[in-house]
């Protein structure tokens, strides 16, 4: 057999080259970077959202037993409703007396960038502060 004849017989080859296949995977990894803190962030703002749901129950309490006694509750078993220990966060620590201000702590602490952080509630303002500077720029409302 001459090499004409081998070159014909000879099937095209099919696949990929190194390059190719080194360009996809830095395509990849590019928009692995981009895309796992973002998930990361929409997945604490949901459980962030397991503090205001919370705040906002303790809100409507506090008014109703501030209507009742003139003064507002220094003791969540004061109150009318619970807001009891969650997924994200421990049960809440309250002070009162002529304004209430109710705390949150993130238990478990979150993964990076935002860690253990702690949400304040001060009331009947109704003002809202983190702990953390991230988490004040990414959760609070």
């Amino acid at each position: 057999m001459n090499f004409k004849t081998w070159r014909a017989l000879k099937r095209p080859q099919a696949g990929f080259t190194l390059i190719e296949l080194l360009v996809v995977v830095l395509i990849i990894g590019i928009l692995a970077a981009i895309a796992v803190p973002q998930y990361f962030k929409v997945v604490e703002k949901g459980r962030f959202s397991e503090a205001t749901s919370c705040f906002s129950t303790l809100k409507g309490a506090q008014e109703r037993y501030y209507l009742k006694y003139n003064v507002y509750s220094g003791a969540a078993t004061d109150l009318d409703v619970t807001c009891a220990a969650g997924k994200a966060f421990a049960a809440p620590g309250l002070t009162g007396g002529a304004a209430w201000t109710g705390t949150l702590l993130r238990s478990p602490a979150a993964p990076a960038p935002y860690g253990g952080y702690t949400v304040t509630y001060v009331g009947p303002a109704g003002t809202m502060s983190c702990s953390q500077s991230n988490c004040t720029t990414d959760l609070l409302p």
